[in-house]
């Protein structure tokens, strides 16, 4: 076997050896990506209750492996602000598609200022609450003379936590006919919220 022979039996291993070290590397960066496909969704940074709006402030977009059950939660690349809330989802969950309606359909609904005493509501009330109202006379109540529910499962839209007069201020989504009656009621009443369970 003469030198030339040997020199190109060493550089023809070299090469093949190299070779299959490149497929193999190229290889496993094909499997790592197909095993970590990962989909971008929208989570939440806020408790989202039925009939609020979602802002900026609600979202966050989260990478997570989901190969295939991703179709159930909305795509980080959708457009949901401005969308409506028609089941809650709290804090730190995916948002399911059936979460969401993209169809304006809350015209009957009102955003209804209440504020109460800070002692006659959670004192860690938040966007996005869910909670009863109730309606107690005071001594110069003339509308009522009993305790009455004037809300069920009411969605918070906004909760004014900072205000030096003792009173805690929220915005409540009522649909447009309970409004005028409400208003009635708790013009002549004390305001009691409760947090539901």
């Amino acid at each position: 076997m003469s030198f030339g022979k040997f020199e190109y039996l060493k550089n023809s291993k070299l090469v093949l050896g190299l070779s299959i070290l490149l497929i193999a590397i190229f290889t496993a960066g094909l499997i790592s990506k197909e095993a970590n496909r990962t989909v971008e969704v929208w989570a939440t940074k806020s408790n989202l209750a039925p009939g609020m709006r979602l802002s900026d402030q609600d979202l966050i977009k989260v990478s997570v492996l989901l190969p295939e059950s991703s179709k159930n939660y909305i795509s980080g690349q959708a457009q949901i602000i401005g969308a409506l809330v028609v089941n809650q989802v709290n804090v730190g969950d995916l948002i399911p598609v059936a979460s969401i309606a993209s169809a304006p359909n809350s015209l009957n609904q009102r955003h209804v200022p209440i504020t109460t005493e800070i002692t006659d509501s959670p004192i860690n009330l938040q966007r996005g609450d869910v909670v009863d109202i109730y309606a107690v006379p005071t001594r110069d109540s003339k509308i009522t003379t009993e305790a009455q529910l004037v809300g069920q499962s009411i969605s918070l839209s906004e909760v004014l936590k900072e205000n030096n007069s003792g009173k805690v201020s929220v915005v409540a989504i009522f649909n447009d006919d309970q409004v005028l009656p409400i208003l009635q009621i708790m013009s002549d009443t004390r305001v009691i919220i409760v947090r539901s369970v």
